[in-house]
């Protein structure tokens, strides 16, 4: 069973802390800015392209969001 615990006093977490110690629980790691920010932040760099695909990847990106209707009204 998951469960979400919102800490609110230093405590607290010292408490979790020795119940993972004693095997009770299992702590996850509090989520980085990477993991929880913007998708662009994490999936930046993900395709590995050369310099030339990239381009190509990038025109055809602008070719079809210019094909798009915009007259959404």
């Amino acid at each position: 069973m998951t469960v979400t615990v919102k800490v609110l006093n230093m405590s607290a977490l010292n408490l979790l802390s020795d119940m993972e110690r004693l095997d009770l629980i299992r702590l996850n790691a509090p989520a980085t800015a990477a993991e929880s920010g913007k998708l662009s932040s994490q999936f930046a760099g993900a395709l590995k392209l050369t310099d030339a695909q990239y381009e190509m990847h990038q025109n055809a990106l602008q070719e079809t969001r210019s094909e798009w209707e915009r007259n959404i009204y």
